[in-house]
């Protein structure tokens, strides 16, 4: 099938909004994404068209009532450019990868399908509600609940990555949105009480500038590096023997870069609450504070041989609950009873 793909915050080549859609559609489907957040240009990243909208950042507060103004000009260009290229690209639906993007595809009286992330606040519960009514079929991730929606985890084709034995463990990674609730400082403080772990973070968000700033300051131990493409982070992985999950406390969280992780060979510390730790919790060490971390930072590169034999079972694991053939093939039947 031809299928636009319609986000807001998408980030092309970088982002999980990139990398899980395409992954999930592999070869079977042709594709091209509209963003609403970005440049106004259109390009082709890694074979796959992007056309930017242009939405510019938030104005100061004192100009509220011109950034409502600027946001009703953008959802509608957002509209009127989704329904050109529907048309140009013969598309068969858009699928939506947020509200923003599911609400002006509807508006603009286009066939969509929703895929959740996350779950939502209760009190746009109702609201939603009617966006899942009207779509031709509606998705969500691993852990996330949405009535009438089909869960569809959102993984990634892991057999991209190359499981790596490295004869010892010096470094470890945080993949990361640089964000408050993924918790890059603690991260940088377990590295720093460590005896002597090195470690990178890789991404980029809100706080980026305040956490290489503390980053400065750590005499090079632990550093910031730009995000790498979606095709580029198996290679970044192999080199790393400790791949690091942080996030704050909530019920359950799904973190798709444990998985990426296992398939490259690397040792998983991650939070009680995330979904390795609840489903396989033999194959990883959990952590709650930058004491827990470096504790376990240091466990790890003292048994680091014997860790073989549990990274080996987490690779088959990761293979095993979280291929992306797993979701292609629900993925398949959902389109199979929608197109009917």
């Amino acid at each position: 099938m031809r299928i636009i793909i319609a986000t807001t915050y998408t980030i092309p080549c970088f982002s999980g909004g990139w990398t899980t859609p395409l992954d999930l559609l592999g070869t079977d489907h042709s594709a091209m994404y509209v963003v609403r957040n970005y440049p106004p240009v259109t390009r082709v990243m890694e074979g796959v068209k992007v056309v930017g909208i242009g939405a510019a950042g938030p104005l100061k507060n004192r100009w509220y009532k011109l950034e409502r103004y600027k946001n009703a000009i953008i959802d509608r260009l957002f509209a009127r450019v989704l329904r050109r290229n529907f048309s140009s690209f013969n598309a068969d639906f858009v699928l939506c990868l947020d509200p923003c993007a599911g609400f002006t595809a509807r508006s603009a009286g286009l066939p969509y399908a929703m895929r959740f992330h996350s779950s939502v606040d209760s009190v746009l519960a109702p609201v939603l509600q009617s966006l899942v009514d009207d779509a031709l079929f509606s998705t969500a991730c691993h852990g996330t609940h949405i009535e009438g929606t089909t869960p569809i985890p959102h993984n990634q084709d892991l057999s991209r990555f190359t499981f790596n034995n490295h004869e010892a463990a010096e470094r470890a990674v945080l993949l990361t949105s640089i964000n408050p609730f993924r918790e890059p400082e603690l991260f940088i403080e377990g590295i720093m009480l460590s005896n002597n772990m090195k470690g990178d973070i890789v991404g980029t968000g809100d706080n980026v500038r305040k956490i290489r700033n503390m980053c400065r300051k750590t005499d090079g131990r632990v550093r910031v590096l730009d995000p790498v493409p979606r095709l580029k982070v198996p290679d970044l992985l192999s080199n790393y023997q400790i791949g690091v999950a942080t996030v704050k406390k909530v019920p359950f969280h799904y973190q798709m870069k444990v998985n990426a992780y296992m398939a490259s060979g690397l040792f998983t510390l991650a939070k009680p609450w995330t979904h390795i730790s609840i489903e396989a919790p033999e194959l990883v060490r959990t952590f709650e504070t930058a004491e827990d971390l470096a504790e376990q930072l240091d466990y790890v590169k003292a048994n680091w041989h014997q860790t073989l034999e549990t990274r080996q079972q987490a690779r088959n694991w990761a293979h095993e609950h979280y291929s992306v053939e797993l979701s292609r093939k629900v993925f398949r039947k959902v389109l199979r009873q929608a197109f009917s």
